[in-house]
């Protein structure tokens, strides 16, 4: 069974969230993982032939992404607003 090689993981910020992005080389192909530190769920995959274009992939995605996602909880004892 093959192993993963050159891999690599950092932190960073999109669209104002928290996120890891994962990058490895398997066989040949590499693959990237962006996920969201909070609540703990990843938010993009990619894969290609070289690491800048699948990050850069992976990155312009998972930004788009999180930009619609609503960061800010609804007031104290709101329960009836859709989304939250």
């Amino acid at each position: 069974m093959p192993k993963p090689e050159d891999y690599s993981e950092r932190s960073a910020t999109l669209a104002g969230w928290p996120v890891q992005i994962v990058t490895y080389r398997l066989e040949g192909t590499y693959y990237t993982t962006v996920q969201n530190t909070d609540p703990g769920a990843w938010v993009v995959k990619a894969q290609g032939p070289t690491k800048q274009d699948v990050e850069q992939q992976a990155v312009k995605e998972a930004e788009a992404l999180l930009a619609k996602i609503k960061s800010k909880k609804p007031p104290t004892g709101c329960t009836s607003v859709p989304g939250f």
